[in-house]
């Protein structure tokens, strides 16, 4: 028979491991143009921060363009840019510029830290993108406007984007699980 402190025990070691778990879930990874390819082809979304002269003679299939200044953006401006893009947060964005450029890894910095989806930056840019042999496109991409939520994580880990994180504190955990776990 379980005892109360070995049930808190118990259940603070799976509160542990689901946290852990969904500590994948927001992260922010640089990524050459082989695994963004493999991405893009899994649904991620693709945001452009090229100029629209550079974007309109060629890129990534399916991608949006934002404007260079978008990481400089109120955090507002940011949900409404993507959202009308038809860019979902939740889902994994490859961000993209010229290779190395500096407004596509200032977004990709500041999309991790309110994207709950996976983040990733195609350092080599659209440059490396051609040299791995894949093929840029000048055909638009029109996505219907996905709504946004987007607000800064403070915890360093990202384990705390899980919904409700706020509420799941060790000592409601301590008190409420073992009743839970005793009355099952």
């Amino acid at each position: 028979m379980l005892t109360v402190p070995s049930m808190k025990r118990i259940a603070t070691v799976l509160a542990a491991l689901i946290l852990s778990a969904t500590a994948y879930a927001g992260q922010a990874h640089p990524v050459s143009a082989d695994d963004a390819h493999t991405a893009l082809a899994q649904g991620a979304f693709v945001v452009d921060v090229r100029s629209a002269q550079a974007f309109a003679q060629g890129h990534l299939p399916q991608a949006a363009s934002l404007p260079t200044n978008t990481a400089q953006l109120p955090l507002s401006e940011l949900a409404r840019l993507l959202s009308q893009a038809g860019v979902d947060s939740s889902r994994s964005i490859i961000v993209v510029g010229d290779a190395g450029q500096p407004q596509a890894q200032a977004l990709w910095q500041r999309l991790a830290q309110v994207a709950s989806g996976r983040v990733l930056w195609l350092v080599g840019g659209v440059q490396e993108w051609q040299m791995r042999g894949h093929a840029l496109t000048t055909d638009a991409s029109s996505r219907p406007p996905v709504p946004q939520f987007l607000t800064h994580f403070d915890a360093p880990s990202h384990a705390s984007r899980m919904a409700g994180s706020k509420v799941r504190t060790s000592a409601l955990l301590e008190r409420d699980l073992p009743v839970q776990l005793a009355s099952n």
